[in-house]
């Protein structure tokens, strides 16, 4: 049923609603478990059981926390794997070094996250960083993740490279999903 001022895309449920929904369930019932034997051991005066009841009320918290990151990611494509394509823009050996930090930046955060890193190409820079990169960052969500940091990424700082002049460069981030068509409109 549509609600008057909504579109039927807002009111559509992700395919995973109720596999979060139930996620979401279970916390709840950890969390009020958790409260019921806190007020026991505080009732007892068990200091032993009031600090296990809030070690495990902590751990629930943050848990709901990450669920509640997840299921914003319901998007189409999101769950899938992806490409992620950095290019150095203007701003010569600055940019091209620029380039190279985000590419670091990306790798070590998928890293970090347990998704593996597979790299596809590379151009190196003059002298210093990259011209461009491209991986493929295989995980869950891994598109969902990183989908909002493409466009254009710009550095302002001193540069290291002997001018001691104020430089801004330039590099594009772009994301996509793999296994899917991607049609570019111009």
């Amino acid at each position: 049923m549509e609600r008057p001022g909504r579109s039927a895309k807002a009111d559509a449920r992700p395919p995973d609603a109720g596999r979060q929904a139930g996620h979401l369930r279970a916390d709840q019932v950890g969390s009020e478990r958790q409260c019921r034997i806190d007020r026991t051991g505080r009732w007892e005066d068990d200091a032993e059981v009031v600090a296990e009841a809030e070690q495990a009320l902590a751990d629930l918290v943050k848990v709901a926390a990450a669920k509640e990151l997840e299921a914003l990611l319901d998007g189409e494509a999101d769950g899938n794997d992806t490409f992620l394509e950095i290019n150095a823009g203007a701003g010569g050996t600055e940019a091209c070094d620029w380039a190279q930090m985000l590419a670091r930046m990306f790798t070590r955060w998928a890293e970090k996250k347990g998704y593996e890193v597979e790299l596809q190409s590379e151009e190196a820079g003059t002298e210093a960083g990259i011209k461009s990169v491209s991986y493929k960052i295989s995980g869950p969500n891994a598109y969902g993740w990183l989908k909002s940091e493409s466009g254009v990424h710009r550095l302002v700082r001193i540069s290291p490279f002997g001018k001691g002049t104020r430089e801004t460069s330039f590099a594009s981030v772009w994301v996509y999903p793999v296994g899917t068509t991607i049609s570019r409109s111009t």
